[in-house]
């Protein structure tokens, strides 16, 4: 779990109708945010890293991700997500087939992931909740930021009256 800590994403890529509702930056610029450890202590008084917890510079990520906690799962490392080249959008179509693609395990539940849940405010006021895996792909990319996280969202619950079976969403950055 210690490669989430003290880690800033950059998010260079998203898509799917769920990136709407969590994954998106007010100001326009790209979805950022950092990840920090959240300790307790134990028996003796020694601090353990429990939980990460969700910082950001107000206008890089929507409200609802502030203070966000996100619980470590699973116990088998991301597999698949390899060979990709150095990010520009040019390679677009590579990443999203890669990750999207049939020879991950990133919908197995027994994958190590971050995970939580974040409220979104649709465009008439109304409160949803999103739930976000975040998956640390080591040695993913070639070049010099070899590693890469995943981002996928899926409705929890959605906003009452409205069908959001499939509204789900990704994105990808490096970590730094």
């Amino acid at each position: 779990m210690n490669c989430w800590t003290d880690k800033t994403v950059t998010i260079s890529d998203s898509w799917g109708p769920g990136i709407k509702d969590v994954l998106w930056a007010p100001l326009g610029a790209a979805v950022t945010f950092t990840l920090r450890g959240r300790y307790l202590r134990d028996a003796r008084g020694t601090r353990q890293l429990a939980q990460i917890q969700a910082e950001f510079s107000s206008g890089f990520l929507c409200d609802g991700w502030q203070g966000a906690i996100f619980t470590p799962l699973g116990t088998n490392p991301v597999k698949g997500v390899v060979g990709l080249p150095a990010w520009d959008p040019s390679q677009q179509g590579k990443y999203r087939a890669l990750i999207d693609g049939p020879n991950t395990n990133l919908g197995d539940s027994g994958t190590i992931r971050l995970e939580g849940v974040i409220p979104y405010v649709d465009s008439t006021g109304r409160v949803g909740f999103d739930s976000v895996r975040l998956y640390y792909a080591f040695n993913a990319v070639q070049g010099a930021v070899p590693d890469l996280v995943i981002v996928k969202t899926a409705t929890l619950v959605g906003i009452p009256g409205t069908v959001r079976v499939l509204q789900d969403g990704a994105g990808h950055g490096p970590p730094g």
